[in-house]
């Protein structure tokens, strides 16, 4: 009895009072830009287990953290050592350029819809990220 009133009281307040309900209404909009923005909230939380202490980055004091604990001068030369040699691999720069020329024939001639650019645009943000990380190894 108590169950059924507090459904009914959420659902005469305009509310769901369960996923399923939530998720029919979801279905039922027109709007697809509503819908894609729903979808966007839901799933945000399953991109984002990393955070921004999670990552490498360099403390103004000069400190090096990963995953939110202090790395050693030991660690910190590894790292440097390690991205060096991965510049210099020639499988890298192999690497690399395919990457380029995959991501310029999807965006420029393979290209059928907008999302193919945006995607195009996302895989390139990615690439610059991983070049700007090992030069900033150095």
């Amino acid at each position: 009895m108590l169950k059924a009133l507090r459904r009914a009281v959420i659902v005469w307040l305009g509310g769901f009072p369960d996923t399923w309900s939530a998720i029919r209404h979801i279905r039922e909009i027109d709007d697809a830009d509503s819908k894609a923005f729903v979808l966007s909230e839901a799933v945000k939380h399953l991109y984002h287990a990393i955070g921004a202490d999670d990552i490498l980055h360099q403390e103004k004091n000069g400190i090096w953290l990963f995953r939110g604990k202090p790395l050693t001068s030991v660690e910190v030369s590894q790292l440097r050592e390690e991205a060096n040699y991965l510049r210099g691999m020639k499988l890298w720069h192999v690497i690399k350029l395919d990457i380029r020329y995959q991501l310029g024939k999807k965006m420029f001639e393979d290209a059928r819809v907008k999302d193919d650019i945006v995607w195009g645009q996302l895989l390139t943000y990615l690439d610059d990220i991983v070049r700007t990380r090992l030069q900033n190894m150095k």
